[in-house]
């Protein structure tokens, strides 16, 4: 209206002006990339001459590792796609798959799967991905792996099988899971130790008890009661 004094920018100037004042943001290493998500810039890092397989200094991670442990499926699809070394190791032995485990990172871990990934192999102390997710009570990624066909009861240096590892981290979701797919709380390591100790065991029992055959769990609790009293 005449004599109306403009207040400020109309709206289609401020919708016009919005999108030039978001820069992109350029990542410096193939790693950034993709911890980003950022599959555009992680293809054109490549295209300008970046390994596939480049192992950053601080924590000797590949780009797979980053994709693994950020959750970054799309990078990790293009990666494996393009082919990065599924089977390459960190300096504490653990392949993409290890650190999707710890992480929790479902769907990273199905695309590794179906990739071929060796849910075997083990890192420097004997543990697969399975002895991992069950020490970190990341039951569903836990369900993924054992759907897969791999073996439950697979042990590791210390003849520790992931149902120890869920146990003596009191990780009562996957120990259920564990139990269900025919682990045995029973077992014992090399030590002669059932998964967790005593005390702990005894709480799980209570946990686990509609799982277990009530003979096995009644013996058990003898045992375990008679060795604490014979201290």
């Amino acid at each position: 209206m005449p004599g109306v004094a403009n207040s400020g920018p109309s709206t289609s100037s401020r919708e016009t002006a919005n999108p030039c004042s978001r820069k992109k943001v350029h990542f410096g290493s193939i790693h950034d990339a993709v911890r980003a998500g950022d599959v555009k810039q992680l293809s054109e890092i490549v295209e300008c001459g970046a390994s596939i397989n480049e192992v950053d200094v601080l924590h000797k991670f590949t780009p797979l590792h980053w994709a693994a442990h950020s959750g970054s499926l799309e990078c990790l699809h293009w990666l494996l796609w393009h082919g990065a070394d599924i089977t390459h190791v960190t300096t504490r032995g653990w392949t993409a798959s290890h650190i999707a485990a710890i992480r929790g990172q479902d769907a990273c871990v199905q695309a590794l799967i179906m990739n071929g990934a060796d849910l075997t192999a083990q890192d420097d102390r004997g543990c697969t991905a399975l002895h991992l997710a069950a020490t970190h009570g990341h039951s569903f990624t836990l369900q993924i792996m054992l759907r897969s066909g791999v073996d439950p009861s697979v042990t590791d240096k210390r003849e520790w099988r992931p149902v120890h590892y869920a146990a003596f981290h009191g990780r009562l979701g996957c120990l259920q899971l564990l139990v269900k797919w025919g682990c045995s709380i029973e077992d014992v390591d090399c030590n002669g130790n059932l998964p967790g100790g005593s005390h702990l065991l005894l709480s799980i029992m209570a946990t686990l008890r509609p799982l277990v055959k009530p003979k096995i769990v009644r013996e058990r609790t003898k045992k375990l009661i008679w060795h604490q009293t014979d201290r």
